[in-house]
């Protein structure tokens, strides 16, 4: 049994990693032989100190940075109606997971720690905004908040699954009969254009594979997206303008940030081209907020010194590519020199 909202989330997961594996992730699929996981009858599971916590979206990042254990990325994807959002409870569920499987430690030969270790990482994304509340609690606890409800580019994808609804599963109520994992393995294998060999389930969801059709086919359009990280540590979901081909940006990629109502772009400077969307929770702002408001000058401070340069890793047939942006400096004086104040 599951909810509309669990097989939205779902979804939007596998989308997720589909689109993390060019981006400098390698997604986990089984437990295959690593003693920090277990396979269950619904999912993967991740050990830990108190408890095994079922996470099906996992990816592990395919550059290891030197002292540090391995990064692993542990991922939670909400897709609520227009108008809801995510409120404290999901984000106090994402500490106690990341608390607890951190502290999971797995005794090695003469009953010293294994080196099968990792730094988790915890990221929710979510196609509607999330609380104030909990903004500021994954900001102390760095749980990574990362929405996705003012990016345009990816908007196709959200509309695809918001389009979906219990009736396609022939369902009256939100409470929908249906086996997740038999449904995510299927997703997952569509993304990978993998043959789909269970014809029963399409038998008996065909309105919900004409939708999932859909679903595909918009996010094999779109490919690929890339985290940023600005001001050293806040990361960004980077979704590209259809046709932007990483390898025709040449490193150092100068952009322009550009705010379309309340949409959020980057430019190419010179041919004004829309290269990338993506969003940012109102509260990053306001963590640096003075006298309640800032003002324009002081926001565009705040833009040069968090996103003056910033970067991003691209992964594609085993080739690392590190890609650097920069704002361009030309166009922040411009806008210096006509601010009204």
């Amino acid at each position: 049994m599951a909810t509309i909202n669990q097989i939205r989330g779902m979804l939007l997961e596998e989308v997720l990693l589909h689109l993390l594996r060019n981006a400098g992730y390698r997604t986990i699929e089984t437990a295959n032989n690593d003693p920090t996981l277990k396979d269950g009858p619904a999912g993967i599971k991740v050990k830990g100190r108190g408890c095994d916590h079922q996470i099906d979206a996992i990816a592990d990042f395919v550059v290891n940075q030197p002292f540090s254990n391995p990064q692993r990325l542990l991922v939670e994807a909400k897709c609520y109606a227009t108008g809801k959002r995510v409120g404290i409870r999901v984000a106090r569920n994402a500490l106690g997971v990341l608390v607890d499987v951190s502290e999971y430690w797995i005794p090695g030969e003469h009953e010293l720690p294994s080196r099968k270790r990792y730094h988790y990482q915890y990221a929710l994304f979510s196609a509607t905004p999330y609380s104030k509340q909990v903004e500021k609690y994954a900001f102390a606890h760095d749980i990574y908040l990362i929405p996705l409800a003012n990016s345009a580019f990816i908007r196709p994808i959200i509309d695809s699954i918001t389009n979906i609804s219990a009736s396609d599963f022939g369902a009256e109520s939100n409470n929908i009969t249906v086996e997740m994992k038999l449904l995510r393995v299927m997703v997952r294998n569509r993304l990978k254009q993998q043959a789909i060999n269970n014809l029963d389930f399409q038998a008996n969801y065909q309105s919900f594979n004409e939708r999932l059709n859909q679903l595909i086919e918009t996010s094999l359009r779109l490919n690929y997206a890339l985290i940023a990280v600005l001001g050293g540590g806040f990361p960004v979901f980077l979704v590209p303008n259809i046709g932007v081909d990483i390898d025709s940006l040449s490193s150092p990629v100068s952009v322009r940030i550009f705010r379309d109502s309340s949409l959020w772009y980057l430019k190419d400077p010179e041919s004004d081209r829309t290269l990338f969307s993506f969003d940012l929770p109102p509260g990053l702002f306001d963590l640096y907020e003075k006298g309640g408001k800032l003002s324009p000058t002081q926001a565009l401070d705040l833009k040069q010194q968090a996103m003056s340069l910033f970067h991003s890793v691209w992964v594609r047939e085993g080739r690392i590519k590190i890609i650097t942006f920069q704002l361009d400096q030309n166009w922040i004086e411009y806008v210096r020199e006509h601010s009204p104040i």
